[in-house]
């Protein structure tokens, strides 16, 4: 009820602010006023029409017509501005004198157009023309349609190069991750490292994706990877706005696993049995009784998902931001409210509360000092069923996979039932214990920007400092009913005996603190045909991580510069130089510099080009460079400690003492080395190449962009314990050293066509990424058979057996004379190849196959425009791949657990699954006989909208009014359809909590 309560508290908040803020804004205007006309233009000279000019101080309104014309009330008393602000534009700000202007016509600039793009790159912004950089920009306006508390999953389907992958959406815990060319991403929010799990898309000005080093080496080490470089909105000069926008649906899962009911499980069950030559474990009058349904008790046939799992889950959102400023003060702030529920029909609910406030105010203190201060914070409420009474979430999903519908009963006269072989019963756990969470996050930052033009023209400074914690705690609650074992006669015998556990405890109680301090000078400045810019910046950051007693630091400090120089707005040159160091490296060896240098060639202002009718910009650029890499792995032995590789450390595995029992010496310690100290070995380094090409065609209907990459992952850290005769030591005595080399390369890029025909506007669009890899150096035996080595193969390339189908006859086994090492066979079990033809399938037939994982990723966009009606479409897909049918749910690798009805296909029925059993390990070994076509597409994203015309909005008070129909996860489409599987994450709904598919309806205003 309470929550109820908030929203509609924040509804009338949000018209109170409204009808107050207008009633000001009427009080505030100055009764001396001319009227001024004009009319409106794009940079062809056409009219625009049905734009809402404004004035900024005699808060004149107007709209223009289909000639572009308009005519509008200013001051007469000073100066006044005259802002237009239309989607498809860049912001206009026209200057009238003393209710005068000079200039009747105003010309708009096209904010889609290349030439006018400004790059968001650390530390400097560059126009489109000087960035020698892989970059794509998007704004946060353009990832509204999407119906998600979570930023990341926006972004699905929308940047070339970026894979964006959800494997659940658990309100308490979601799961969603992005990589870019195949790369980890880092997040950069107003130019501090952080993370946006709690970023909301009205608070994101613009996304900058920077792809290769020409645009993130000035990061140093923490720009090793692609970086998504992340700007917040801070308010306009000269506008005044109020934005609400506010939806509700409802989400539900787009997987929908089928399980059998209990007589089909228990005669599947009987097959496995019988097919193991063992004896059938139910008789024929208990599968009548699970197929009839006579005797609940002792044959109960229960449909978890249908008892226990609702349909949907509850979404909802509110928002209201306020944005404006004037010459001297810019200001933002923003109240957003996020709601999302699980799935389960009894007992405590999974839920989120999300509360997020951004305050931002910049100050132009003087002319020559800026200062601007950013503060957000989220507050999450977290609500579960947890796990055995501790801090962890109760799997729902798994325990129905993992739960025959014949375990057990679930009740008798009001007593929960169990089992020996399944001793939890699920009203038990939904109903006894629970979990309160809750998350505290603060990002806070505040910077100093000096104009130095005193000094020198163009020289100017900035310094920030900010200051972030993300705390979790979670307390819960344990207990359980008394829990009772069925005997003959409808007997109960206690199993395990009532607790009540009255108090919460705290399971979880952990922050992360980080605190960075950054200072730039910048020199930017224009020679005639040439231009310079130099930048030098020093970046120290300190991450600090406790959980309970646990508390680990990490540090890093980067010095950078970076040269631009242009000439004649045509070609482009720029290097950069990172000294950066690392806690990974041993004391006085910790720092190293970085180098990368980038081209351009901005070949449409060349004369050749400059008069063309079809190419109307075309730009290519290049870079290369090279980074260290102190996020390497210590995989190969998982006691090392990555920040103490140069220390030798013991650990302490007992205690011992000399003599016999009875007359033994004093006890003494005993200890293991766990890593040997390493001194020769320095940072693994990664080259970055790219080559680009981008540009406008068809007067600039047609965009487009490509690129090729190629990255070189080097000198990794090993122990070369394959290579290293044991002789010389094994295990944690190995030091470490450098050794290993693999290479990635690829191309992206996208293609987008807009145009409109009379009121009809159209875009449509994809983008497109194509990623290949391959082992170079490998710390493997060198006596190992060459068909066997990973070294000259791709990554993504499927190791295992190969499948040659399924036994068909008694006769096939004896004729091919073939020893399989997993006990004997028979038909329906897996036939593997003998692939080094010594009569026995094992592990020396293990190969790399001429299967690979999808290489292809790809996003495609639809978005039309009639009048107020709108439509936009997003959807993203992979191709040119397989995918592994892994798990219980297609392979009934465990019998006692959940039979799904993939497992009616089995041998004899069809040979698309192999015969069942319950002792045979054969069919479960990794092999292509599990895999399938990965390819599929999702259609991500899909709005329907509606937008009041601006005359009939404006006489409400309520311009920009918009009412739409969101849904996300719409529909996939794959070889997995049939099975009512997510392609995106073929566990999700089975062993973890789903993907959601959500529909909403909204309205949003602009005032």
């Amino acid at each position: 009820m309470y929550r109820k309560i908030t929203d509609i508290l924040m509804f009338f908040t949000a018209i109170g602010i409204f009808c107050s803020t207008t009633f000001l804004y009427a009080q505030e205007t100055e009764s001396s006023t001319a009227v001024i006309s004009g009319t409106v233009v794009n940079s062809n000279g056409e009219p625009v029409s049905n734009v809402f000019v404004k004035s900024f101080e005699a808060k004149g309104k107007s709209i223009t017509n289909k000639e572009g014309g308009f005519s509008l009330e200013v001051t007469s008393l000073d100066i006044d501005k005259i802002v237009i602000e239309e989607d498809g534009y860049l912001l206009s700000i026209t200057e009238t004198n003393f209710g005068v202007l000079e200039n009747p016509t105003i010309v708009l600039t096209s904010s889609n157009f290349m030439e006018n793009g400004v790059v968001s790159l650390p530390y400097q912004k560059f126009s489109n023309n000087r960035s020698v950089s892989a970059t794509y920009t998007i704004t946060g306006d353009e990832l509204a349609t999407y119906p998600s508390g979570t930023f990341l999953e926006t972004l699905s389907g929308r940047i070339p190069g970026m894979q964006v992958n959800t494997f659940s959406n658990n309100p308490v815990n979601e799961s969603v991750f992005a990589t870019i060319r195949g790369e980890g991403v880092s997040f950069y929010i107003d130019g501090i490292l952080r993370d946006p799990s709690d970023l909301t898309i009205y608070e994101v000005e613009s996304v900058q994706v920077i792809k290769d080093y020409a645009g993130r080496s000035a990061l140093g080490l923490s720009g090793l990877g692609p970086v998504v470089w992340i700007t917040t909105k801070t308010g306009t000069k000269y506008k005044r706005d109020i934005s609400i926008s506010t939806e509700s649906g409802f989400s539900s899962p787009t997987a929908k696993p089928e399980y059998l009911n209990s007589y089909n499980y228990a005669t599947l069950y009987n097959e496995a049995l019988v097919n193991d030559g063992l004896t059938p474990l139910y008789s024929s009058t208990a599968l009548a009784a699970y197929r009839d349904n006579t005797d609940p008790l002792y044959y109960p046939n229960v449909d978890y998902m249908n008892d226990y799992i609702r349909k949907s889950g509850v979404y909802r959102r509110a928002n209201i931001n306020f944005s404006g400023g004037d010459d001297k003060v810019n200001y933002f702030s923003l109240l957003d409210y996020v709601r999302t529920t699980g799935l389960e029909k009894i007992g405590e609910d999974t839920s989120s509360d999300r509360y997020k406030v951004r305050g931002g105010v910049n100050i132009k203190l003087t002319d020559k000092i800026q200062f601007n201060v950013n503060l957000s914070g989220t507050y999450q409420e977290l609500a579960f069923p947890n796990q055995n009474g501790g801090a962890s979430q109760f799997n729902i999903f798994n325990y129905i996979s993992s739960t025959p519908p014949n375990a057990h009963a679930i009740a008798y006269e009001g007593n929960y039932i169990v089992s020996n072989d399944f001793p939890t019963n699920i009203e038990n756990i939904l109903f006894s214990g629970y979990a309160e969470g809750y998350n505290l996050n603060s990002q806070n930052n505040a910077t100093l920007m000096l104009d130095l033009g005193g000094i020198t023209k163009g020289l100017t400074f900035t310094g920030t400092a900010a200051f972030d914690i993300y705390s979790n705690v979670i307390n819960n609650k344990g207990g359980t009913a008394a829990l009772y074992t069925l005997l003959p006669n409808n007997v109960l015998q206690l199993y395990t005996d009532e607790v009540v556990d009255p108090n919460l405890t705290t399971g979880n109680d952990s922050f992360t603190r980080s605190t960075t301090a950054l200072l730039s000078l910048n020199y930017d400045r224009m020679f005639g045909n040439h231009a310079l810019t130099l930048n030098t910046s020093f970046y120290n950051g300190l991450v600090e991580t406790r959980r309970f007693a646990n508390y680990q630091p990490a540090k890093r400090k980067d010095l950078s510069f970076r040269a631009n120089y242009a000439y004649n707005d045509k070609y482009v040159l720029q290097v950069d130089l990172a000294y950066s160091g690392s806690m990974k490296l041993p004391d006085g060896d910790r720092y190293n510099v970085y180098p990368t240098a980038g081209a351009a060639w901005v070949l449409s202002n060349e004369s050749f080009l400059s008069s063309s009718k079809t190419v109307n910009y075309l730009k290519l650029f290049t870079s290369y460079g090279v980074m260290g890499n102190d996020n390497f792995r210590t995989g190969f032995n998982t006691s090392y400690n990555p920040y103490y590789l140069g220390t030798t450390l013991w650990q302490n595995v007992g205690s011992w003492a000399s003599g016999i029992e009875g007359n033994q010496g004093a006890f003494v310690n005993v200890y293991n080395i766990q890593q040997e100290g390493s001194t020769d070995y320095e940072l693994p380094k990664i080259s970055n190449l790219n080559i680009g090409l981008q540009g406008e065609l068809f007067d600039k209907a047609l965009s487009f962009e490509a690129n090729y990459y190629a990255r070189r992952n080097y000198n990794q850290i090993s122990q070369r314990s394959s290579l290293t005769p044991s002789l010389f030591g094994t295990g944690g005595f190995l030091p470490l050293t450098n050794y290993g080399e693999t290479k990635y390369w690829g191309i992206d890029g996208y293609l987008q066509y807009q145009n409109s025909v009379g009121d009809f506007n159209y875009s449509l669009g994809g983008n497109i990424m194509y990623n290949r890899s391959k082992y170079i150096d490998v710390d493997e035996p060198a006596a190992l058979e060459d068909y066997r080595k990973l070294a000259g193969t791709d990554t993504d390339m499927f190791r295992g057996y190969a499948s040659e189908g399924l036994y068909q006859s008694e006769d096939e086994i004896t004729s091919r004379n073939v020893t399989q090492s997993w006990g004997a066979v028979q038909p329906g079990d897996i036939r593997y190849q003998d692939y080094n033809n010594d009569g026995i399938v094992d592990e020396k037939d293990i190969h790399v196959t001429g299967a690979h994982a999808p290489r292809i990723y790809y996003g495609l966009n639809l978005n039309l425009k009639y009048k107020g009606f709108g439509l936009f479409v997003v959807g993203q897909g992979l191709a040119n791949g397989v995918a592994n049918l892994g798990g219980n749910y297609f392979m009934g690798s465990n019998p006692r657990a959940n039979y799904s009805e993939v497992m009616l296909d089995r041998y004899p029925e069809t040979n698309s699954i192999p015969r069942l059993t319950t002792q045979s390990q054969n069919n479960y070994q990794n092999s292509t006989f599990w895999l399938r076509d990965g390819a599929y597409f999702s259609i991500k994203n899909i709005e329907l909208s509606y937008t009041m015309p601006k005359a009939i909005a404006t006489n409400f008070m309520l311009p920009n009014l918009k009412f739409f129909a969101r849904a996300k996860n719409v529909a996939s489409f794959s070889k997995f359809s049939k099975y009512d599987i997510d392609p995106e994450n073929t566990s999700a709904g089975v062993s973890t909590f789903p993907i959601y598919r959500t529909f909403t309806l909204g309205v949003s205003c602009k005032f």
